[in-house]
């Protein structure tokens, strides 16, 4: 006869604290080891529940932060939009001021391609209405709009600053101003030579001062000729200011620059003298325009806006 399989039980013994009797409780072992597994997972379950219930919570907690900040982000977008726009209006102001006349200023008053302000009022739209998610297409059409218009400012501000930098290098390069102190001696135009007594053409003006005083430049510029010059000026010197104006000063006591040193409006060159064909100590000074020697009498008084 085939021998019977015996099965495994397991007693489990439960003994009071006070001494009474002692509760004993057998259970079949396979059934424990399921029990025990059973327990297992049901616990390795509900910590998945809660850890899911938490991470559904914090999720939704940070979808909650994300939707404020965009919303934040969005006012943001319309505040920087409106400096934008507030920007332009001041670059046309500043061109109206200065009477520029570009292709780029042709080009804003007749308008230009991209995206317009009026695409991003759906940006705003979306905000008055207290959309939960703002479109993607909202924040692209404003956020292009503030590109665009940010990038055509700045091509526009280079220019007129190029332009104010032109001009006021225009500006610098005009004489103006007394190049020493004094009054004046001779005048612009023909004169008796006081040397030959023969009628002849002063190029410039003469302005007595005592023998010493700081002769300045009256404009920018290069110095050309720093010598002394034997047909009559003594020592003189020669300045280049660009966009065709040159100036001398003759009968110089002496001279403190050199020919390619570059000068500054109101620099000290030398100082009045009597060299040359003089009679006294005085300043002979020359301001020629293109080629041609122009009455320094009408720049005497007349200084640069720009400083």
């Amino acid at each position: 006869m085939q021998k019977r399989r015996s099965t495994k039980n397991l007693t489990i013994l439960f003994v009071p604290d006070d001494n009474t009797s002692v509760f004993s409780l057998k259970i079949n072992a396979l059934l424990f080891i399921f029990l025990c597994v059973l327990w297992l997972g049901a616990t390795v379950f509900a910590g998945f529940i809660i850890y899911k219930d938490i991470n559904y919570r914090t999720t939704l907690q940070y979808n909650k932060y994300l939707t404020q900040k965009h919303k934040e982000f969005a006012k943001e977008i319309l505040e920087l939009r409106e400096t934008v726009k507030r920007t332009a209006e001041v670059e046309n102001q500043l061109r109206d001021l200065l009477k520029l006349k570009s292709k780029n200023a042709i080009i804003k008053y007749t308008g230009f391609g991209g995206p317009s302000y009026i695409d991003t009022k759906l940006l705003e739209k979306e905000l008055e209405n207290n959309n939960e998610i703002i479109s993607r297409k909202a924040f692209e059409a404003a956020v292009k709009y503030i590109d665009s218009q940010a990038q055509t400012n700045e091509k526009s501000f280079q220019e007129i600053i190029k332009y104010i930098t032109d001009q006021r290098a225009k500006l610098t390069a005009v004489p103006s101003g007394w190049p020493v102190k004094g009054w004046i001696t001779c005048g612009f135009g023909s004169r008796i030579d006081p040397f030959t007594g023969a009628l002849s053409f002063h190029q410039g003006v003469d302005i007595a001062n005592d023998l010493g005083a700081p002769v300045k430049a009256t404009a920018d510029g290069v110095v050309q000729y720093a010598d002394f010059e034997r047909g009559g000026y003594g020592n003189l010197i020669t300045i280049n200011h660009g966009n065709g104006y040159i100036t001398r000063y003759g009968h110089l006591q002496k001279f403190v620059v050199s020919p390619g040193q570059h000068i500054k409006k109101n620099q000290i060159i030398g100082f009045l003298g009597n060299s040359g064909k003089s009679t006294s100590p005085h300043l002979h000074y020359e301001v020629i325009l293109n080629g041609v020697a122009i009455n320094p009498v009408k720049y005497l008084n007349k200084e640069v806006a720009l400083k």
